[in-house]
């Protein structure tokens, strides 16, 4: 399998006219670096490629259970990638590796001409191995971590049941990690620090102190207060590297697994560059409705001219609308405004107004009727450089006078700069048109910093932990040996599937996974008929499952853990909400079946639910 993977990388960068992929093994495991031809446009023309970098990983998209790391940066149209590793085993040595790999593939203005720099900062989730070879590849580029997922982490310790936190306790200790966490200053970190070790609920729970002790000596991680020197431009989450794994999974992939490592890696050479030419390509071309939130057009329609004032070649002065006396500066080049939200460049109404009154370029907003954004995005989609003389021009309005920061300037007379009439019809059809399908992030109000990350536990205290975890390693086999020999009706068989199972497991990543899911799941049954049993048997492993917790938000009933797809519900599932059917039925697992409704012979009912009067598939009389 080595030599075909090699042989594929081969025959792709053949076809590229350039290195673009690179495969490695260390220690008999395997790595694999991925840079293609779109990703490195990204590197090189897209500013927020040298300012934040997101990195995730997941896996069970194929069948020996490899993990993908995507590396992506933001924009109006959501994710863009800037690289991809291929891994079977999330050590350090191993990321390590990839990392390096994946820098030997990039091109000499990578990170937007920072190159071997990297970004300025890196968000990524809360794994060790991650942030150590992040740090020892890109020493210069700040770590900083996700908020969601700290949060998270803290919900899961309050629930865990060896914490013995009372359950109406756990939403009062949850938010004072919270007001931690969103504190404006590192004077008001420090003082609800100290309310959160005075407070009467938390000292009942020493375990939940000791923990936020930890959790607060690395608090310029992920504490917003620190992070106002960096260029998040309101990206406190790493959303937008959830959802580009959930493209992987759902459009990429259509929730089957790959066969081997083989058709995994063609498939994100082929699949998924062309999902993202053809997302770029249609924000290039005005079509929004699909890729688009109305987060990157917040409104600032009703900011009037005279409120709005040009000071120099790129900064502007917009006055408050609620406090007369209070003005914001807005730099376009920068894309930033004094404003709580435009602080560290998020998209703020201030900015929008300048974009409109004065048809200014801005990353932060949609290229509407910004031709010049408008063939960026389009050679970031297919390479293409030459296009056509207004070809992005609107059908309405006339000539648009388009000032592009950083690119032209100089050939744009700011004297007589005047404000652009925009055919305000389209642009609220625009507007109204929007359908937001995903909610690329939360608006956090602080300003941030952060510092270079910690160096790892000492020497001493690893091995001391790997001496504690393999003494109960030893006694767990150990009771497990006696339950055997005591009972070896009951536990032979078991035993037997036991061993077989892990011989089975063939990465480090496999059994990484199996360690950490052992017995969690024990004792689900789903109702199911003989025949659907047999046709899950002859499908098991080939489906790419859902995360558990995404079965207890569902409001339609879908036995197991099957991708739940937009549009039409298929016919097995019931139409009847998941709380209907366990009041009625006792379990969420069982379908009930439809009943048989008469049809109904009101006009307006059928209009507005789009049905024949009179006539019904399931009417009976």
């Amino acid at each position: 399998m080595i030599r075909d993977l090699e042989d594929s990388v081969k025959s792709y960068n053949s076809q590229q006219g350039e290195e673009c992929g690179k495969v490695a093994q260390i220690n008999g495991k395997l790595v694999i670096a991925l840079c293609t031809p779109i990703m490195k446009r990204v590197h090189t023309k897209h500013k927020f490629s040298g300012e934040l970098v997101f990195i995730d990983a997941s896996g069970g998209m194929d069948r020996y259970d490899c993990r993908i790391f995507m590396i992506l940066t933001h924009s109006t149209a959501g994710g863009l990638p800037l690289g991809c590793l291929i891994v079977t085993s999330e050590s350090r040595e191993v990321i390590t590796l990839a990392l390096k790999l994946y820098q030997v593939l990039l091109a000499k203005d990578a990170y937007f001409g920072r190159r071997t720099r990297g970004p300025v900062a890196f968000l990524s989730d809360d794994c060790e191995a991650e942030k150590q070879s992040l740090h020892e590849v890109y020493p210069e580029s700040a770590l900083i971590l996700c908020v969601f997922h700290l949060l998270q982490a803290i919900c899961r310790f309050l629930w865990e049941g060896k914490n013995a936190i009372r359950k109406d306790h756990r939403p009062e200790l949850l938010q004072l990690v919270k007001n931690m966490t969103y504190a404006s200053s590192e004077e008001v970190l420090q003082e609800t620090y100290a309310t959160l070790q005075a407070n009467d609920v938390a000292t009942r729970y020493p375990r939940y102190i000791a923990h936020c002790e930890k959790v607060y000596n690395r608090r310029h991680m992920w504490a917003i207060c620190y992070r106002k020197d960096l260029p998040l431009r309101g990206n406190n989450t790493n959303n937008y590297a959830e959802a580009t794994m959930r493209i992987l999974k759902d459009q990429i992939f259509e929730r089957v697994r790959a066969y081997n490592i083989v058709q995994l890696l063609d498939f994100l050479l082929t699949r998924m560059t062309s999902y993202y030419e053809r997302r770029i390509t249609d924000l290039a071309n005005g079509r929004v409705d699909v890729t688009i939130s109305r987060r990157f057009l917040p409104g600032g329609s009703s900011i009037p001219r005279e409120m709005v004032k040009k000071v120099t070649q790129n900064t502007y002065e917009v006055r408050s609308q609620t406090d007369a006396d209070t003005t914001y500066e807005v730099d376009m080049s920068l894309a930033m405004c004094t404003c709580f939200v435009g602080i560290n460049g998020a998209p703020c109404k201030h900015q929008y107004a300048i974009v409109r009154l004065f048809n200014v370029t801005s990353l932060n907003f949609l290229p509407l009727n910004d031709e010049v954004q408008q063939k960026q995005m389009l050679y970031l989609a297919t390479g293409q450089e030459n296009v056509r003389e207004r070809w992005f021009a609107p059908l309405k309005g006339g000539n648009v006078l388009v000032a592009h920061d950083g690119v032209n300037n100089d050939e744009v007379d700011h004297d007589v700069f005047e404000p652009v009439p925009v055919d305000s019809d389209h642009e609220q059809t625009m507007l109204d048109s929007l359908n937001t399908q995903r909610m690329l992030q939360n608006q956090f109000d602080a300003r941030n910093k952060t510092a270079p990350a910690t160096a790892s536990t000492s020497n001493g205290i690893q091995v001391d932990r790997i001496a504690t975890l393999e003494e109960g390693l030893k006694d767990t086999t150990a009771s497990l040996i006696d339950m055997l020999k005591a009972n070896p009706e009951e536990y032979a068989e078991p035993v037997a599937m036991f061993i077989k199972q892990f011989q089975t497991l063939k990465t480090s990543s496999a059994v990484v996974g199996a360690l950490k899911t052992f017995g969690k799941y024990t004792g689900v049954s789903i109702s199911l008929s003989e025949a659907r049993k047999s046709k899950l048997r002859r499908k098991r492993g080939t489906a790419i499952k859902v995360q558990p917790a995404a079965i207890s938000r569902r409001t339609t009933v879908l036995g197991g853990r099957r991708c739940l797809q937009t549009g039409r519900k298929p016919k097995e599932i019931c139409t009847q909400t998941k709380r209907k059917v366990q009041g009625e039925m006792g379990t969420s697992q069982l379908m009930p079946k439809k009943r048989p409704r008469r049809a109904p012979h009101d006009l307006s009912q059928c209009v507005t639910n789009n049905e024949n009067i009179g006539k019904n598939k399931s009417s009976k009389w």
